[in-house]
């Protein structure tokens, strides 16, 4: 193990503490910034993480900033952009509204630059972001895949670019994935919040969007208020209610989001739990809204794949805890809600519906997701054709398999 990698766990371990120590009170910055005397590499990183159980220590426990990556800062900047841009990859960016955020919602519309005037005018108006980006920039499919290899969950990367001086870039408002966020470019400010109650009807992973705005008495301090500098990296578990500024930079910030997409893909106990009663051909009474907490988190934990599984068990082990973990989490969810607990199937129906599921997570993971991207080549080129077609048929391929989960979940003939 290299002496950046050492000092990158020791850090880790260190953030570990104090979070465990700050629990019941957590305050603003309480999140630990680590900066090493000499900087890790990426690859350090992403050892550290998985290896060292650097981000198991604090997963969807507390955010956590890493400082001085070596090579983060090299990932992406405007001029990226302006290249995506002018070779069509920009189509479907979109620009998170400004005026909108200073009023405390996340409302976003469609800009498809084409070409620097365009980027720069929809910068004018808000954040721009695109999603997907790992499969139209070189750097980015290598970071992607760095991390799929390495946590062995599902990763997406999406660019983030606003104009300096926004006082708010984006408002509070809760994701749908855990992050890793690679500041790249500029600076920006982030400020992240432990999540506010829950309440019925209302979505918590989608909080402060589609016209919800989260009231400032529904936070509390900040659990984290930092600055991120080119080659910061910002872990924010899913739930956790976060808003950003550039009030006090100079020039366009550009971060890079890893998402690790388990709720996305369906690589939870809540969907295993939903698809297991539906082939059942049983009604589920459970009101997540109901649930505390504890249970509320366990009902929508990630299954324990990847980086999550400690290593010991073999399939069939794993196989075996998953189907015992969800025996139980159901049982449990409808004792709390007070309804009877809906029907599994039998043991051989469970054990399929894990199996399956273990599968489903392998073809999400599968490296040719990311192999082969190019840089952005000239509109209209044989090259941009090329690049265009093969991006087509990993999504579609990627669409297929998400497909083959909804049809699982019928009920078998």
């Amino acid at each position: 193990m290299s002496a950046a990698l050492l000092r990158l766990v020791a850090s880790s371990l260190l953030v570990a503490v104090r979070c465990a120590s700050t629990a019941k009170n957590l305050g603003a910055s309480s999140a630990a910034t680590l900066r090493a005397s000499k900087a890790p590499s990426v690859d350090d990183f992403f050892a550290a993480l998985s290896e060292e159980e650097a981000l198991a220590s604090v997963w969807r426990r507390a955010p956590t900033l890493w400082q001085s990556v070596s090579g983060a800062a090299d990932l992406f900047c405007f001029d990226d952009a302006v290249a995506g841009a002018e070779g069509g990859l920009l189509e479907r960016a979109c620009v998170a509204l400004g005026d909108a955020a200073a009023r405390g919602n996340w409302v976003s519309e469609y800009a498809a630059p084409a070409d620097r005037a365009a980027l720069e005018a929809a910068l004018r108006r808000g954040t721009v972001f695109f999603n997907g980006a790992g499969l139209d920039y070189p750097k980015l499919a290598a970071l992607a895949a760095r991390a799929q290899a390495t946590l062995g969950l599902p990763c997406n990367a999406n660019v983030y670019l606003t104009d300096p001086g926004r006082e708010v870039s984006v408002s509070p408002h809760t994701d749908a994935q855990d992050v890793l966020v690679f500041q790249t470019a500029g600076r920006k400010r982030w400020r992240v919040w432990r999540p506010p109650p829950r309440r019925r009807g209302v979505d918590p992973f989608g909080r402060g969007k589609h016209g919800d705005a989260i009231a400032p008495a529904e936070l509390d301090e900040p659990l984290l208020d930092a600055w991120l500098e080119p080659g910061d990296v910002l872990y924010v578990p899913i739930g956790f209610p976060h808003a950003t500024s550039t009030e006090a930079c100079e020039v366009v910030s550009c971060h890079v989001t890893l998402g690790l997409d388990t709720y996305f893909y369906g690589l939870c106990y809540a969907t295993l739990r939903a698809v297991a009663i539906a082939r059942a051909g049983g009604r589920d009474g459970v009101d997540p809204s109901r649930l505390d907490d504890a249970l509320h988190d366990r009902l929508f934990a990630p299954l324990p794949l990847g980086f999550l599984d400690d290593g010991a068990l073999d399939d069939a082990g794993l196989v075996d805890r998953i189907v015992d973990d969800v025996a139980a989490l159901n049982a449990d969810v409808a004792a709390a809600c007070g309804v009877a607990a809906p029907s599994l199937g039998d043991a051989a129906a469970v054990r399929r519906c894990a199996e399956f599921f273990v599968d489903h997570h392998r073809a999400l993971v599968a490296p040719a997701k990311y192999a082969g991207v190019r840089p952005p080549a000239a509109r209209g080129s044989a090259a941009a054709v090329a690049a265009r077609v093969a991006k087509n048929a990993k999504n579609a391929k990627e669409e297929a398999t998400l497909k083959g989960l909804g049809a699982f979940a019928r009920p078998p003939r």
